[in-house]
């Protein structure tokens, strides 16, 4: 069904040019329609800069959000106390268990085969690449593999 009057005209109305001055001193407020005239002149008059909000609009204010953060004057402290007890518990008062014991081993002991896979791949690369490879040929002899 069409549309009743009244809210077309509210709709027509919404997309009808509306020009804002806006005196008010602070950032994102709503624009304000000029009163339309009855003879629908448009005046060649630029819009005065110096007088409006934009004058007072700053970069850090487009970047960062608004400028006058609500934050209460004890947030500073209770965040910094926040890590000081969070980096005392963990690295100062926690006791070991047999994870962190299971950390402090080296991946080759977890992985078999990993240590000659990785001797290899290096071995080559230096070769290749004209590098030294006598510390990999030592291990590599400890570890009995052939080169």
């Amino acid at each position: 069904q069409l549309l009743n009057f009244s809210s077309r005209r509210s709709i027509l109305s919404r997309h009808r040019t509306i020009r804002s001055i806006s005196t008010t001193s602070g950032p994102l407020r709503k624009a304000q329609a000029v009163p339309k005239s009855d003879d629908h002149e448009v005046k060649d008059e630029p819009i005065k800069y110096f007088n409006s909000a934009a004058s007072r609009w700053k970069a850090e204010q487009t970047r960062s959000g608004q400028v006058d953060m609500d934050m209460p004057w004890f947030q500073p402290y209770v965040v910094n106390l926040s890590v000081v007890v969070f980096l005392l518990y963990f690295c100062v008062f926690r006791e070991e268990n047999d994870i962190d014991r299971g950390l402090e081993s080296s991946l080759y002991d977890h992985i078999p085969g990993l240590e000659q896979k990785q001797l290899l791949v290096n071995y080559n690369y230096n070769k290749e690449n004209g590098l030294s490879t006598v510390e990999i040929e030592n291990r590599m002899k400890e570890l009995g593999m052939e080169y």
